[in-house]
């Protein structure tokens, strides 16, 4: 059914209405239009302050991709641009003030490489610092008294090894500091630069915290997958101590200061419902600045009179996130990004010593806040009795029952989902749907035993998390179980493929993004140098080395349930994806197809795990939003999808 007017439409655009009943007579706020949500989120983003106090960079878009801008502060000067023939993932000042720090990947590999620019020399473009084809570069360290001098890991001799190196990013000389000697996977370096502390591996998933003693290494702390311990900033040069956030001989994960010498740890603050899942450091005196948690909202401790006041002087009310992006030498001026679940992210920059609050950019989102839907925390037990945390954005304009719904599920799976503005959520309330998200047991946040309890639980306990959250939701009346879609990207697409073979009387359609669909050749194809760091995904999933385990792995894998798979799927890839092979989408579609069923496959050969350019997250969107009015009966535009992205398209039968 066609609108080009009224509430159905976007600002005069051609639109589909919704069918739903629970749609069809609700008084739904306009149809906000698409790229709003997608490409025009934030106008500019990341703004950060020189060292002098002198300057200010930031990103914003130029010719569809991410360019850097900066300009004098306090002149009427207009912002210069910085262009990259590689896409620019993010950018600093180096401590000189006048170069810029850039690092970028190629069409999403994820070999971040890093270039420099001189802002008073445009003439001559970023010039490589790291310039070694096919391995990956990660920040150490930066020295505030030293300009242009830096740590940074390289995996060049070993791709699967980091080592460190003290480099110059001007002259391009640089020394090995630290050669990995083949179990190290984190370095932890004092304010000279000296390297501390290191985590290595250990046989049976355990990890040990060692410390220099001499010409060998002594081991301070031990664990398991559950324990968690990890240093926050470069402690002071002979201190002998450190900040830490640790969960050793306990639940929750809390602050600490960590004796260096004997491991001793000394309780700082915890939160008594929550892991502290962020440590703001002063990088200069090392005093903690901040602490945070997410039972539900942010919750943050602030340690700093002079943050308190910033916080004070954007008026941050409590329903908010943040991100501290920079401050100059003295922490006279700083830049700060706020965001809230109907307004999205606002850029400020603070003078501290004026209290002067500047507007450095408003998202375009924020002009629609009033057709914008509030997300609420939510807590319900699982089956087996234990807590799930989540968030639920309702449609505005509507009843709030017998909804069509979307079970957003995140990825990681060690990760978690966050309050705040969402991009994906609002996007889809305004088409009318109701959106769950579910911090399913193995999230990150809720403590050692959550995470302990998902153990072996991929497509088992992990997976009936997701249906008692459909479950609660269909029992508050909130969504109609004939159309609940399921919706992920990496393991939350695998999530998604389980839903569709595992449990295919719940969900009228599935949307998968980069998802797994073996969990076999998953692990096999894991990037070289994450093999430091799969004691968890062995302990959790299983190591397909073991006959055992890869046999159980196999009966968890939805490639080998596609006869089972009877709904509507939208399938996602990037071809370039290091994590997840394209091959898991090729297979599963490949399958489905020879079955006689429905698939929508796109596949953008300029993307990696992520969609990152502005016009493939606009071509996503309007075959999301199209997929689901004709499955679940919302609304959506009806713009024509630009000739951008690769599509395969399968659908022999409905």
């Amino acid at each position: 059914m066609l609108a080009s007017c009224g509430t159905a439409a976007a600002e005069g655009r051609a639109a589909l209405s919704a069918t739903h009943p629970a749609l069809i007579n609700a008084e739904l706020p306009a149809l906000i239009p698409t790229e709003v949500f997608y490409t025009k989120r934030e106008e500019s983003w990341d703004h950060r302050v020189s060292p002098d106090g002198t300057k200010l960079l930031w990103l914003a878009m130029k010719d569809g991709q991410p360019a850097i801008h900066f300009r004098a502060l306090g002149t009427d000067e207009q912002p210069r641009t910085i262009t990259a023939e590689r896409r620019i993932g993010w950018a600093y000042w180096t401590n000189d003030s006048r170069h810029i720090m850039i690092w970028s990947d190629h069409t999403g590999d994820e070999n971040y490489q890093v270039f420099v620019a001189d802002t008073d020399n445009l003439d001559h473009p970023p010039r490589s610092v790291t310039p070694h084809a096919g391995s990956k570069v990660r920040h150490q360290q930066k020295f505030p008294d030293r300009p242009n001098e830096y740590l940074l890991q390289q995996n060049r001799r070993d791709h699967s090894l980091f080592d460190l190196y003290h480099v110059n990013v001007l002259s391009g000389e640089e020394v090995l500091v630290a050669r990995n000697p083949g179990d190290v996977f984190k370095y932890y370096t004092d304010q000279a630069g000296k390297v501390v502390a290191v985590k290595r591996c250990l046989p049976n998933r355990l990890w040990s915290l060692d410390v220099p003693d001499g010409q060998r290494w002594r081991s301070i702390a031990t664990g398991g997958t559950e324990d968690k311990l990890w240093i926050e900033g470069h402690p002071i040069a002979g201190a002998g101590w450190a900040w830490a956030v640790s969960n050793l001989g306990r639940d929750r994960q809390v602050v600490v200061r960590l004796d260096l010498n004997t491991g001793d740890e000394t309780l700082f603050y915890e939160d008594a419902q929550a892991d502290v899942q962020g440590l703001w450091i002063d990088e200069i005196t090392y005093e903690p600045l901040i602490a945070s948690s997410m039972p539900g909202y942010l919750k943050t401790k602030i340690f700093n009179p002079q943050i308190k006041a910033v916080f004070d002087r954007i008026g941050a009310d409590g329903r908010f996130d943040f991100s501290f992006k920079s401050w100059n030498r003295d922490k006279s001026l700083l830049t700060v990004a706020i965001t809230r679940d109907t307004q999205g992210t606002s850029n400020f920059l603070i003078d501290a010593r004026t209290g002067k609050v500047m507007s450095l950019a408003e998202p375009q989102i924020a002009q629609y806040r009033q057709d914008l839907s509030t997300m609420v925390p939510v807590r319900f037990p699982a089956r087996d009795g234990l807590e799930l945390n989540g968030y639920l954005t309702l449609p505005a304009g509507t009843q709030g029952k017998q909804l069509p719904t979307i079970l957003r599920v995140h990825g990681g799976p060690f990760a978690r989902d966050y309050w705040g503005y969402q991009a994906d959520d609002q996007f889809l309330a305004n088409r009318g749907y109701a959106v769950l998200r579910v911090n399913y047991r193995g999230s990150t946040g809720f403590g050692r035993q959550f995470m302990k309890a998902a153990q072996k639980q991929f497509a088992r306990k992990m997976h009936d998390d997701l249906i008692d959250a459909v479950n609660w939701m269909v029992a508050k009346g909130i969504s109609d179980p004939e159309k609940v879609a399921i919706y992920g990207h990496s393991y939350g697409g695998y999530a998604t493929l389980v839903g569709l073979t595992f449990t295919p009387d719940i969900f009228a359609a599935g949307i998968s993004v980069v998802g797994v669909a073996d969990l076999v050749s998953a692990f096999e194809s894991f990037p070289s140098y994450w093999k430091n760091s799969l004691a968890r995904w062995h302990a959790y999933v299983g190591h397909p080395e073991n006959p055992d385990d890869r046999t159980d792995m196999e009966s968890r894998s939805p490639i080998n349930y596609v006869d089972r798979i009877n709904k509507p799927m939208l399938v996602v890839h990037g071809a370039n994806d290091v994590r997840v092979s394209r091959s898991h989408s090729d297979r599963i579609v490949a399958a489905v197809t020879k079955n006689g069923r429905a698939a929508k496959y796109i596949v953008f050969d300029d993307e990696g795990h992520n969609i990152r350019k502005q016009r493939n997250k606009m071509t996503f969107a309007r075959a999301l939003e199209q997929f689901l009015a004709q499955h679940l009966g919302g609304r959506a535009e009806l713009a024509a999808l630009p000739p951008i992205a690769k599509e395969a398209e399968a659908t022999t039968k409905p």
